[in-house]
């Protein structure tokens, strides 16, 4: 009875972990069937490298419900008023940089959206899928022609003639990562002719139908592709349809960039304008005459005044939502939004902020360039504004040769030992004033070797009191300045594949800018990101700093070690950081030593559970440990994950193995992709 309960049990396991086959009529030719598809990259390397494909794209969008909240998503604020029904066409030269990433170089645009601004960008990567990739795009949706992947689908395999088959595949869980969908294959290689999928992710259900280039086994690309898509958010329902075409024959030199020519367009269309098409073309065009019937010629400066006026309201509020960019011969600007939900983020111990990114760059020539890219936020918890502002003038881009100048600021802080000093002068219970923390460093930057960069500078610190007059009422200094010259190695022996290792050595200097903190300190981090199967990562970090001089005890503090309090959210800070730690143990112990383990994976947990885990996109384990001076051992443990709306994460730490407090943090995710 045992063994026949353990065979049952052993046959319901295999079930459940192997992937899902139906077969037709013949196992041997429907199983290989499946296996030529997930091993035809591998059997026919991919050559994209170098290749490139003219690409044109006409789409349409129609407002099938809209209302105010439109306006606030990013790159909608075009199509949020005005006539409900819109249309536009681009023509691209792609460029691909190997078999399953390019770039897009919009040449020429025309259409009715106002000031031909690009709506919904994400729809158009919906066109190019990785079919035999891991994942279908970048790094979302996991492709069910992967072998790898094979564990989340279920397959059906349908014969249609002795070398053509339809197989079909649908998710083994409802979850934004996977598809749904038919493909046509050729038995003889596993190709695929032709693909018909369905899914959802970020806001945006779609269907693609696509045609691949059959012409060269060693190109995955379509031959034509198109995309029907919906968006729905707060009421908004807008409908969206997309066509590319991508063996366009005429080609177009790379000077030419973002020209709106509409009679230039005509003559790089490769096909006909569909009914839709040429009905919102040719109601644009008698809304235009109609307009252009009713105005009075002699009226130039108010209908002037008018233009300019709905032009500057116009942009304001476009820029408000969405990304500034500006190029003007060699010099170009990057502004995020003024108001975006995106910039928010909330943490249990630090409170709410709020951020704002700026980019300058001014190109010299390929080889040397300048570059501003200052970060700046607000903290509503402690009332605090941050920011941190790099000036890098790259003179070498092949060997990372940059010279750097960066200002920035801290939190406002105590030292103990300080409190403890003034504590014992002043008695206890005195309010000892905050210092606020401002920093200047300087440093040239180059890849000595393929496997080592070698940095180089100084780094100077003001820590002055928030109340002067105090400190020097009771005989204390009301600022603190330190000085050192700094070394940093960079160790990348197996290049991006394997851990990286750095060194870095401080050696503060009295009396130079009046300097008056004596110090010499080391530390050494390692940091591994290692990619598994299935969008799978594991994130390691370890380190250890330690000081082997310390002429004073007060605000001295490490490189490695130390709040960041410009965090931008899933990817920056949760791992290799601590979430709940008190911000004074940073600076209070001659050392320190910690470890950090991050486990990522798009189907783990809460993916499973239905309704909720149709929106999780990622989830995570955390683990850190940390030991310093005057302390037990302390540790983090975590999880988190990550939807189309937030990113969420829940955490304890302990001293010893008694728990100390629990905490969470979260960040905005809602448009991020947009």
């Amino acid at each position: 009875m045992n063994r026949k309960l353990h065979i049952i049990l052993l046959m319901l396991g295999t079930m459940f972990f192997m992937p899902s086959i139906c077969f037709s009529r013949d196992r041997s030719i429907d199983s290989l069937v499946l296996f030529r598809i997930w091993n035809y990259a591998k059997n026919h390397k991919q050559v994209s490298d170098g290749v490139e494909r003219n690409v044109y794209m006409s789409y349409t969008f129609k407002t099938n419900r809209r209302n105010p909240t439109l306006f606030l998503v990013p790159t909608m604020y075009s199509i949020a008023k005005g006539e409900k029904e819109f249309v536009g066409e681009s023509f691209y030269k792609m460029k691909f940089r190997d078999a399953f990433k390019y770039d897009l170089q919009r040449q020429v645009v025309c259409g009715t959206i106002p000031s031909n601004r690009s709506v919904m960008p994400n729809m158009i990567q919906f066109l190019t899928p990785n079919l035999y990739n891991e994942t279908l795009y970048n790094d979302k949706m996991l492709s069910p022609f992967y072998y790898q992947n094979r564990f989340f689908y279920k397959y059906l395999v349908i014969p249609v003639t002795d070398n053509l088959f339809i197989v079909r595949f649908r998710p083994r869980t409802n979850n934004t990562q996977l598809i749904k969908g038919r493909a046509f294959v050729h038995l003889d290689t596993g190709r695929i002719n032709s693909v018909f999928y369905e899914g959802e992710f970020d806001m945006i259900s779609f269907k693609v139908n696509a045609q691949m280039d059959m012409n060269d086994e060693n190109i995955v690309l379509p031959e034509r592709c198109m995309t029907e898509s919906k968006f729905r958010f707060m009421g908004n329902n807008i409908s969206a349809t997309c066509r590319a075409f991508y063996n366009c024959p005429t080609s177009l030199p790379d000077s030419i960039n973002e020209v709106e020519d509409a009679e230039l367009m005509a003559t790089l269309r490769p096909t006909l304008l569909t009914e839709t098409e040429s009905e919102i073309y040719q109601h644009k065009h008698q809304a235009d005459s109609i307009q252009e019937s009713l105005r009075d010629p002699s009226d130039t400066t108010h209908t002037n005044k008018k233009k300019l006026y709905d032009v500057f309201w116009d942009n304001i509020g476009y820029n408000m939502i969405n990304s500034t960019h500006a190029n003007s011969g060699p010099a170009s600007m990057h502004i995020s939004p003024l108001f975006n939900p995106l910039y928010f983020s909330y943490s249990g111990s630090r409170g709410f902020a709020y951020k704002i990114d700026l980019g300058l760059q001014y190109t010299f020539n390929k080889h040397r360039y300048l570059t501003l890219n200052p970060r700046m936020g607000y903290n509503f918890k402690i009332k605090q504004f941050f920011y941190n502002a790099p000036l890098r003038m790259t003179y070498n881009p092949k060997r990372n040769g940059y010279a750097e100048i960066t200002w920035a600021n801290g939190n406002r802080t105590n030292h103990a030992s300080l409190v403890e000093d003034i504590e014992e002068k002043e008695g206890k219970g005195f309010n000892v004033p905050e210092f606020k923390d401002e920093s200047f460093q300087v440093v040239n930057n180059v890849e000595a070797f393929d496997w080592v960069e070698v940095m180089t500078g100084m780094v100077y610190h003001r820590r002055k009191s928030v109340n002067p007059d105090l400190m020097r009422k009771i005989g204390f200094p009301d600022a603190f300045y330190s000085f050192a010259p700094l070394l940093t190695l960079h160790f990348k022996p197996w290049q991006q594949k394997g851990p990286t290792l750095t060194a870095n050595y401080e050696r503060g200097i009295k009396g130079v800018f009046k300097s008056n903190l004596d110090y010499e300190r080391w530390e050494f981090d390692l940091s591994y990101k290692h990619n598994l199967s299935a969008m799978r990562k594991i994130n390691m970090r370890a380190g250890s700093g330690f000081y082997t001089q310390r002429g004073s005890e007060y605000f001295v503090d490490f490189s490695n070690f130390r709040d960041n309090n410009l965090a931008t959210g899933w990817d920056d800070d949760w791992s290799g950081q601590f979430q709940l730690l008190d911000g004074r143990l940073y600076n209070e112990s001659n050392y320190y030593v910690r470890g950090h383990l991050t486990f990522e994976s798009p189907l783990l947990a809460l993916t499973w559970v239905p309704l909720i885990g149709h929106f999780v996109e990622l989830e995570r384990v955390y683990f850190s440990a940390l030991s310093i001076e005057h302390t037990r051992p302390y540790f983090e443990l975590g999880y988190g994950f990550s939807t189309r709306y937030l990113s969420t994460g829940f955490f304890a730490n302990f001293f010893g193995t008694k728990i100390q407090s629990l905490g969470c943090k979260f960040t905005i995710e809602l448009f991020r992709r947009w």
